[in-house]
């Protein structure tokens, strides 16, 4: 059974957590997520929701929360980190808690989709998953598709990172982001991705990098001239479980909870691959211009930057991940 809660107030009841006491009784799983549907990170945890009943049926009882019903990102990973949230699904805000995740900042770490999911599905995806336990308490049980991250800005087209000098970029609060487009001659604004559109309707912004299934979410594309293809960050969705939680549930709902996170994560991927294939034409035809970036200027660019997000990140991890990128 599936309850859902877009905006507005959530009641104590609905925040109360996991298993209620009792050998017998349902499991209970509190679902969060900041956006709404139609976003990469709601569409992975209403996808994760949707097959957890076909999975196991009326065995969990579920509660989805979205569209700020819990508060942003940020407040949604305290949450999680209480307990109070059972299930999450987020994205870059996870490394301000465990910087491990930062290594997923480190610009131009993939070359496509197909390298990125081997990453994360792999031994370094698993290391991020432990990291994330012992700091938070907190376990990622797969890993979806937040996409490439492109430049889209009401100026000019951005074919090389001279092209950025000056320009108010919109960033995520992550300090790791922020160097990048400094380094890159922008100047980086963090604001709300909820209050970007309005933003960038009033000049606050010149502009703002995302994929371009969240560009189509937030109708970015409305208020954009240009689109510059840049991919110069892959961006997962983690969708993270309580570790308390996890250890409470049956073995049995265990595996149900597995295999429904393993199939939410392939219907992310999937629809990551399907906007990258529709949207630009989507965009063209609302009257944005679409430019090829000189990806091996920006990646020349922010060499250091590669070495000071690496070097940041606790024990040789960054190291390792770069050795093996890089050859």
């Amino acid at each position: 059974m599936t309850k859902t809660v877009v905006g507005g107030l959530v009641s104590a009841l609905l925040l109360a957590g996991c298993t209620p006491a009792g050998d017998d009784a349902t499991p209970q799983l509190s679902l969060a997520v900041e956006t709404s549907k139609g976003d990469p990170l709601a569409d992975m945890l209403l996808a994760f929701a949707d097959r957890l009943d076909a999975t196991l049926g009326d065995q969990v009882s579920v509660t989805v929360q979205s569209g700020g019903a819990t508060g942003d990102e940020e407040a949604v990973l305290q949450q999680l980190r209480a307990g109070s949230v059972d299930v999450a699904a987020v994205s870059g805000s996870v490394a301000s808690l465990d910087p491990t995740f930062d290594i997923m900042e480190v610009p131009f770490l993939f070359t496509d989709r197909a390298e990125a999911t081997e990453f994360l599905d792999g031994e370094f995806g698993q290391e991020m998953s432990e990291s994330l336990t012992e700091e938070i308490g907190a376990r990622v049980l797969a890993f979806g598709e937040n996409g490439f991250r492109h430049i889209t800005n009401n100026e000019r087209p951005i074919n090389t990172p001279a092209d950025l000098s000056g320009l108010k970029i919109r960033v995520p609060g992550s300090p790791a982001r922020v160097s990048l487009f400094e380094n890159l001659g922008a100047a980086p604004t963090q604001i709300d991705i909820g209050e970007a559109y309005l933003a960038l309707d009033q000049g606050v912004l010149d502009g703002q990098e995302n994929p371009l299934k969240v560009v189509d979410a937030f109708s970015f594309h409305e208020k954009q001239q240009y689109l510059s293809l840049t991919s110069h960050i892959y961006s997962p969705v983690y969708l993270t479980m309580n570790e308390q939680t996890w250890s409470d549930l049956p073995e049995d709902i265990r595996s149900g909870v597995e295999q429904a996170a393993a199939e939410a994560a392939e219907i992310s991927r999937e629809a990551g691959a399907e906007a990258d294939r529709t949207l630009k034409a989507k965009f063209e035809e609302q009257g944005m211009r679409i430019n090829e970036a000189d990806v091996d200027a920006f990646r020349r660019k922010v060499a250091g930057v590669r070495d000071e997000i690496a070097g940041g990140i606790p024990g040789d991890f960054g190291d390792r991940v770069l050795a093996r990128t890089d050859d």
